[in-house]
């Protein structure tokens, strides 16, 4: 079936992109902040809480390459409004595997709900269709700042979603899941009537993820990117995961729980557009090198507030290190992220390989990093604590300090 012409203007395209991030936003988000304590209640173990969220970034990398490939072959709006759908199907087996206690089907749920993750990820380089590249990292960051309502909303609908849950199932944490279903299945629907995008006229050829990776890898703006999207979503990933269950595990409530996580969503998104427009005005390196301070001391705050539980401390100094930890977290990965993904635009649409093929390999990279950061956190939390986690964080940093230097020295160095 051919799909209707393409919007007359970048302005609506961006605002359909915008709207269905926003509306899923608020889906993934509360599935990302229930998953870890239903994993624990389910399992009797924090050292199982990281499972869910591993799944959702795990099922985002592998459905990053396939939901690019079909972009390149069918258009945006087949491929952004499959994942939706798939990731409204996900949130369903996730409520189940809430009434029916059962881990493995938590698991398996949030492997599919991450297919929503990998579409919202999609969505900001397909705003930058067509676009200049001296205003890719800008309105890249547009799509990326609408999911800070959305994202923002969704853990503060823990409480009353456990409460409808309770009332509706006794299943009190499967009750945001509900949330999540609507909020997908919305998104799906806004892709699928609003997106107006043309198939291509021309199929890219098949090239294997290793070529597409050694295309990116040959250039040192497409290096950097990479290792900055996969450092700065692994230290993201694991310190956020476990900080609900750290603080809920030492008297939090929810309502307190779901405030903190939402305060270092709005840092994640909320002030994208300075980001990208930083990235267009100063160069994304330069963007880059700042999210790299910003994480390091979010760590240290997030490694004090450990250090003040473990040391019997007061919990409300805790609680507060911890907020600004996670806020200044969410700040250092909007910064890198941001960068780095406008890196990834203008690389994509100037390497020897198809735009969507080297997006679609930057979302499995970065992924992956984050899958494997948010299977180890669990256990690092349950060996070395919190302040061992946030510390860990900082040393998964040092790989990104010395790519970074080593770009600043090949730019130096072909400036001569």
């Amino acid at each position: 079936m051919t799909e209707v012409p393409a919007p007359t203007s970048i302005t609506s395209k961006v605002a359909v992109l915008a709207s269905s991030q926003l509306i899923a936003g608020t889906g993934v988000a509360a599935g990302v902040s229930v998953g870890g304590l239903l994993a624990e209640d389910i399992a009797g173990t924090a050292a199982f809480s990281g499972l869910p969220q591993t799944g959702m970034v795990l099922g985002s990398a592998l459905a990053a390459v396939p939901l690019a490939r079909l972009a390149g072959r069918a258009g945006r709006r087949r491929a952004l409004s499959l994942g939706y759908a798939i990731a409204s199907i996900g949130a369903g087996l996730a409520l189940a595997s809430a009434l029916t206690r059962s881990l493995p089907l938590l698991v398996v749920a949030s492997l599919v709900v991450g297919a929503g993750m990998a579409a919202g990820l999609q969505a900001r380089f397909a705003a930058t269709d067509g676009v200049p590249d001296a205003r890719r990292g800008l309105v890249l960051s547009v799509v990326v700042w609408a999911s800070s309502i959305g994202a923002i909303l969704g853990p503060n609908l823990l409480e009353p979603g456990s409460r409808l849950g309770e009332s509706l199932a006794g299943a009190p944490l499967g009750g945001p899941w509900l949330f999540a279903i609507i909020a997908l299945a919305l998104a799906t629907v806004v892709i699928a009537v609003g997106l107006r995008t043309p198939v291509p006229a021309t199929v890219p050829p098949k090239r294997k993820i290793r070529d597409t990776v050694r295309v990116v890898w040959a250039n040192p703006a497409g290096r950097l990117s990479l290792v900055g999207m996969a450092s700065g979503h692994a230290v993201m990933v694991g310190v956020m995961v476990m900080t609900s269950v750290h603080l809920h595990g030492h008297g939090s409530s929810l309502t307190f729980v779901g405030i903190v996580i939402s305060a270092h969503v709005a840092g994640m998104y909320i002030l994208a557009p300075l980001f990208g427009w930083l990235s267009d005005r100063w160069g994304a390196r330069a963007v880059v090198a700042l999210g790299v301070v910003g994480l390091v001391i979010a760590c240290g705050f997030t490694a004090s507030s450990g250090w003040v539980t473990r040391s019997g401390g007061s919990h409300h100094t805790a609680e507060m290190l911890a907020t600004v930890g996670l806020v200044l977290l969410g700040l250092g990965w909007s910064a890198v992220t941001v960068a780095c993904a406008t890196m990834i635009a203008v690389v994509s649409h100037h390497a020897d390989a198809a735009p969507t093929d080297i997006q679609g390999v930057a979302d499995l990279v970065m992924g992956l990093a984050g899958a494997t950061a948010g299977l180890l956190s669990g256990v690092v939390l349950a060996n070395a604590g919190y302040v061992g986690l946030s510390l860990a964080g900082i040393v998964v940093l040092i790989p990104l300090i010395w790519v970074l230097v080593r770009y600043a020295r090949e730019v130096a160095t072909a400036a001569e």
